[in-house]
């Protein structure tokens, strides 16, 4: 909902903020590490609230889930013997998430871009 939210240009940053929090003390998925319901998916939100509000900590926090993904990642290749290069549920939405924390920049994948 924050990433989604987040460009409505309304009084909401309260609300965003709030959710972004939550996330954070829910911490990473054990789902995975994906854009659909996984690590990169959640830590998207932290981009996005570092877009809206410029409080560093959100970047931080990008960054921190990304590294948690991308361990996830390593991870879910290993068990599989490959990796899986899907958008939505492998490594592709994992490389755009981490690209976009590289870069500071909230562009979720279909939603921001295509």
């Amino acid at each position: 909902m924050v990433t989604s939210l987040a460009d409505v240009d309304a009084p909401i940053d309260d609300l965003l903020v709030a959710g972004g929090e939550m996330t954070w003390r829910a911490g990473p998925l054990s789902k995975g590490s994906n854009l659909c319901h996984g690590t990169a998916g959640n830590g998207y939100a932290f981009l996005k609230l570092f877009q809206r509000t410029g409080d560093q900590i959100w970047l931080d926090r990008a960054r921190a889930f990304a590294m948690h993904a991308l361990a996830q990642s390593e991870t879910q290749a290993a068990a599989l013997g490959r990796r899986r290069y899907s958008l939505w549920t492998g490594d592709l939405g994992v490389a755009c998430y981490l690209w976009d924390c590289l870069q500071a920049k909230a562009r979720f994948p279909t939603l921001d871009v295509l």
